[in-house]
């Protein structure tokens, strides 16, 4: 006892010393490893079983539509869940479980180890207090089960492709990450969207109004006279709900003029007509003789 004493005092002093600060720094160096195998746990090894036993996780496919204005879709799940036979109690319904007398139902043992004495889980019951006589047939004991369950996932508006969320399902946490199909009519920036309308040449020149597809209905697009290619025209607030913030994006209309590969012979004449007009050509129109600016075709 004298010579564990003497030990223990040299050890402290040792502590205490500038020779050991290489130890406190490996203690520093290491303390994430320290948080996530025990410090939040009564066990001195830490809750092995918390670190290893993560969230399950999903893929979830869905629409542009789903994904912009939110919805409840119903998914099947495969989780290890509470057994529904015992009740996670681990033995046969209608049996009895037997009294520990390894460590008289405590669920610890005492070992002595020389001068020490140490105080650990019991490796008769596994720290139970008792033991299970008969076991349950469908989780064999282990109060744990394979389940197959049916969930209503709510997808709220406005998610993006690879975005995750985490649900609780029944004792258990979930991870399920969003895979969002492309739009064949939308593009996506954000809480913003980004569509393309095709007009005629002379809704270009002279104006009108044109039906474009919105998000959530159809809009009547105003064409203003002169519009060009690749005009944007804003829809404010039709966009997508902002996820973080109030309010929604915008939609923005990108105008694409429709040029018709054939014309009727009244049409290419009153064409030819507009093009002895024009005054800011640059180079040569086919089949016009004289422009305005007294350029000439090399056409027929």
């Amino acid at each position: 006892v004298a010579r564990a004493e003497s030990e223990c005092h040299r050890l402290r002093v040792f502590a205490r010393s500038p020779r050991s600060r290489g130890a406190a720094d490996i203690e520093t160096r290491y303390q994430p490893h320290r948080k996530i195998f025990g410090e939040f746990s009564s066990s001195p090894f830490g809750d092995f079983q918390g670190v290893f036993n993560q969230p399950q996780e999903y893929i979830m496919e869905l629409t542009f539509n789903q994904a912009a204005k939110g919805v409840n879709k119903e998914f099947t799940v495969n989780i290890t869940d509470t057994c529904e036979r015992c009740a996670g109690r681990g033995n046969e319904p209608g049996t009895k479980l037997q009294h520990c007398h390894y460590c008289g139902g405590s669920g610890m043992e005492t070992v002595n180890t020389g001068p020490f004495v140490m105080r650990s889980t019991c490796r008769r019951c596994g720290g139970r207090g008792s033991i299970i006589t008969s076991p349950c047939v469908v989780c064999r004991g282990t109060g744990q089960a394979k389940q197959q369950k049916k969930v209503m996932i709510p997808v709220p508006a406005g998610v993006e492709d690879g975005q995750t969320v985490r649900m609780p399902v029944g004792k258990r946490e979930i991870f399920i990450t969003f895979r969002v199909q492309k739009s064949p009519v939308f593009r996506r920036d954000g809480a913003d969207i980004h569509s393309d309308l095709f007009i005629s040449i002379a809704q270009a020149l002279l104006g009108g109004t044109a039906r474009a597809q919105g998000l959530y209905e159809t809009i009547n697009v105003t064409i203003p006279a002169g519009t060009q290619a690749d005009q944007k025209i804003r829809m404010s607030g039709k966009g997508i709900p902002r996820v973080n913030s109030y309010g929604y994006g915008d939609h923005y209309i990108h105008v694409k003029i429709r040029v018709p590969k054939r014309l009727t012979s009244r049409q290419q004449s009153l064409i030819l007509s507009y093009a002895e007009d024009e005054t800011d050509v640059e180079g040569t129109v086919n089949g016009v003789t004289n422009t305005s600016t007294g350029k000439r075709s090399t056409g027929h």
